[in-house]
């Protein structure tokens, strides 16, 4: 079966499923496994452990902060074969409305003949979410005596619940094809939440909104010194659409050292950010900054200051066995 038969039939599925917003990452390529998990397991070594926090609106409001962790690793046995698990953690608001998710992953790689220079993976994600709200930070009228707002005056309301827990469920896929010796493109097809789980707190229904990720990069090698990663994300939950752009160069500073490069990144979010990358490979190991300038209509209030986000990540791979066999020789020889 063509390739592309493949590539059409699992977009064209992705599309039929479309109908409050997900946690909000600017280094999108960065975090692999929340952004399709068809990633997982998609890497060069065999294991790979990421952590992302993230700082946003600090200068307008309360901060809304969030983290995640995730770890993926490739089948010892059968090479295929990824899986792997994250968890992210986020803080909105002065209400303090926290978000704990733990989700598992797999995935599985696919090729169409060893001869040919591209292949496809499938990948699946099952999440456990868990929110709850902190109704002791707010503030009601009941706490006015007529002059000053005091907590220790009862507020005089009576809260049924304080969290609310659900499964969600994501598929995704992904297409890499070797273009030339240098040139590497790979496209991918993402959607999270594809049951829709209420999210609601007192009965109302609050559908958690399917969320679809379309992403494009290239991994272009122009020298031995200059490596550009220029890329296209299209997310899209309704109501909310963001479209991001931009490229990223690795820049090989001591050209007969390999693994030790600087990353440069700037990428422009539609209607809303530039976004600044600064940051290091040194081996396994790759940390990056990136911070948003904001150009949204809320420039005023925040004066360009929207977030800043932090990226680490380590790949290692196993230990080869030398086993050697051991013979005794022979006298006659």
């Amino acid at each position: 079966m063509k390739i592309q038969l493949y590539i059409g039939i699992l977009l064209l599925l992705f599309s039929k499923f479309g109908n409050a917003q997900d946690m909000h990452w600017s280094l999108t390529n960065e975090n692999a496994l929340y952004q399709n998990p068809a990633n997982t397991g998609n890497i060069e070594e065999d294991f790979r452990i990421t952590a992302s926090t993230r700082d946003q609106w600090r200068s307008v409001t309360k901060p809304y902060q969030t983290q995640l962790l995730t770890f993926d690793l490739i089948n010892k046995y059968n090479r295929k074969l990824g899986y792997g698990g994250s968890i992210i953690h986020d803080v909105t608001g002065d209400g303090i409305f926290r978000t704990i998710e733990g989700k598992i992953n797999a995935s599985y790689l696919f090729k169409e003949s060893k001869k040919k220079a591209y292949n496809i993976r499938a990948g699946m994600d099952i999440g456990y979410k868990n929110n709850q709200m902190n109704f002791s930070n707010y503030m009601f009228d009941n706490q006015y005596d007529g002059f000053i707002y005091s907590n220790y005056i009862p507020s005089n309301e009576k809260f049924i619940t304080q969290q609310k827990s659900n499964l969600t469920i994501g598929i995704g896929c992904l297409f890499s094809k070797i273009i030339t010796k240098n040139i590497m493109l790979t496209i991918g097809s993402s959607i999270f939440n594809l049951n829709q789980p209420n999210q609601g707190f007192y009965g109302l229904i609050v559908p958690r909104f399917r969320r679809y990720n379309y992403s494009m990069q290239v991994k272009w090698i122009i020298n031995n010194s200059i490596t550009l990663y220029p890329s296209i994300n299209f997310t899209h939950q309704f109501p909310y659409k963001e479209l991001l752009i931009g490229t990223k160069c690795n820049l090989n500073l001591l050209q007969n050292i390999i693994n030790k490069e600087l990353l440069l990144g700037l990428y422009f979010r539609n209607k809303d950010a530039i976004l600044l990358q600064l940051g290091i490979h040194l081996n396994k190991f790759v940390a990056s900054i990136n911070y948003d300038v904001n150009t949204s209509q809320l420039t005023k209030a925040s004066n360009g200051r929207g977030a800043i986000e932090l990226n680490i990540q380590y790949l290692w791979s196993r230990k080869k066995n030398n086993n050697l066999m051991h013979k005794k020789c022979l006298d006659y020889l």
